[in-house]
């Protein structure tokens, strides 16, 4: 579910099908931030260089080959750290071409995705998402409400609305249009469901033990 990368909705409140949605990413947010994670990426990249460079040297060879478990955490560390910073420096660069056109008509819902490289699509019957949640995002930018058409499969539900505040009656008529109810944010939840139930059956009678 690629919901929380997407800032504006356009309309930002949809009232009446056919509904065309087109979602983008805050760009000045993600060029700020983008500029604050570059200087750790060169400089991570440029301590693994010289990491690597030391380790070439006779002695250092020296000394991994009498201990080749050290050398294996060394660059087993220093892997983890260009991840660590080459991660987050990916999505914000992704963020920055990434859009979202969500179509839906005649009892389907079809949604297109695009970004520097690629373009994909999906379709969905409208009848096979599971309703209309109410979900309250709290992050270092503050708190946002959003509206999203929540389908059994995680990664296919859909953002249709997102404001500072969202009331029961901006809820109600969102969701009318579409012929679904409004269900529990919790539905939105990846490991819903996957853990069963427990039952817990009566401890026998101490005489009859």
């Amino acid at each position: 579910m690629r919901v929380a990368i997407y800032d504006r909705v356009d309309p930002p409140m949809p009232a009446e099908l056919p509904l065309r949605l087109t979602q983008t990413c805050s760009q000045r947010a993600a060029t700020v931030l983008l500029t604050l994670v570059i200087p750790g990426t060169i400089a991570v990249t440029l301590a693994a260089v010289a990491i690597v460079q030391a380790m070439l040297s006779p002695a250092a060879r020296t000394l991994i080959e009498q201990h080749p478990a050290q050398g294996v955490e060394v660059l087993a560390a220093i892997g983890f750290l260009i991840y660590l910073v080459a991660l987050p420096t990916k999505r914000l660069i992704d963020r920055l071409a990434t859009t979202r056109t969500v179509e839906i008509a005649h009892g389907m819902v079809a949604v297109t995705e695009g970004g520097y490289f690629r373009t994909w699509a999906w379709s969905a019957p409208l009848a096979s998402f599971t309703g209309v949640a109410h979900h309250v995002r709290a992050s270092l930018s503050g708190t946002r409400h959003e509206l999203i058409l929540v389908h059994p499969q995680r990664e296919k539900s859909v953002l249709l609305c997102v404001a500072p505040r969202t009331s029961q009656s901006e809820v109600d008529r969102v969701a009318a249009p579409l012929g679904h109810k409004q269900v529990a944010p919790s539905e939105l939840y990846r490991f819903k469901g996957l853990w069963p139930r427990l039952s817990t059956a009566p401890l026998p009678d101490a005489a009859h033990a």
